[in-house]
């Protein structure tokens, strides 16, 4: 039953960031390799993997059947991000996301992410990540409707490092404001729900980003961008007068 995505995950593995007529090509060739009765990706996550793979390197994850209310066929493993210059940008640790979250967290990177985060002073290395996919409940409140993690269609996101070594949270206060303001802007111009800090008390140390689909295109955006405040120094108690008839007693015993 795994036979076409294992070797989808071979595939992905050899082609990744590949001109679109050569991934194209690949694609057909391995397709045509695998035995009749191999349970293939849909027409809509070949496409998708053949977008992502112009942008990023991936590998594709094996049929997810269990737990059911999780079961997923279209997982990938975002490992690396091709930015417009040829370099790469990573996500720590690589999440496993379905095809269509990846892809739409990849051009966030490219587009949005690093042009904000070189106002930082140096080209982005790395976006650290913390939850992708984890078949939980929302918030991990039991009894709580499936998270969107649960169909990995979710990403939560601590920081971005740049290539000089220095790293900026995305929730603390300190972090330049006009930073933070923007990724915010950003990150709910693409995803349709964004939470962080002032939005439910879980997420007041990350910013969680996901496709959710709403009627009418219903969308959150709750990240309020505190700004910090520079702790005010504690002025020391100014010295006590020195007693100069003690200071000469003391002086004539030594």
């Amino acid at each position: 039953m795994f036979v076409a995505m294992a070797a989808m995950a071979g595939l992905a593995q050899g082609v990744r960031a590949a001109p679109s007529s050569e991934l194209s090509h690949e694609l057909y060739r391995e397709l045509h390799r695998m035995p009749p009765a191999a349970v293939l990706p849909d027409p809509a996550t070949r496409a998708c993997y053949e977008r992502l793979g112009r942008i990023a390197q991936f590998t594709a994850i094996a049929i997810r059947v269990e737990p059911a209310q999780c079961a997923r066929y279209d997982m990938v493993r975002l490992d690396r991000i091709l930015m417009p210059g040829g370099k790469f940008v990573t996500v720590t640790p690589p999440p496993s996301l379905q095809c269509s979250m990846a892809e739409a967290v990849a051009e966030w990177v490219r587009d949005d992410v690093a042009a904000v985060a070189a106002e930082l002073g140096a080209p982005l290395a790395a976006v650290s990540g913390y939850d992708s996919y984890e078949c939980r409940p929302r918030n991990n409140v039991k009894g709580a409707t499936l998270s969107e993690h649960g169909k990995g269609n979710a990403l939560d996101v601590g920081a971005v490092k740049l290539v000089n070594g220095k790293s900026f949270n995305l929730t603390d206060p300190l972090v330049a404001k006009p930073f933070r303001e923007r990724m915010r802007v950003s990150a709910c111009a693409r995803f349709t729900t964004v939470l962080g800090p002032g939005s439910d008390g879980y997420h007041n140390e990350h910013i969680h980003i996901d496709l959710a689909h709403r009627s009418s295109g219903y969308r959150i955006c709750q990240w309020n961008v505190i700004e910090g405040k520079a702790v005010a120094e504690v002025p020391l108690p100014r010295p006590r007068p020195m007693d100069l008839a003690a200071e000469r007693t003391r002086t004539r015993r030594q």
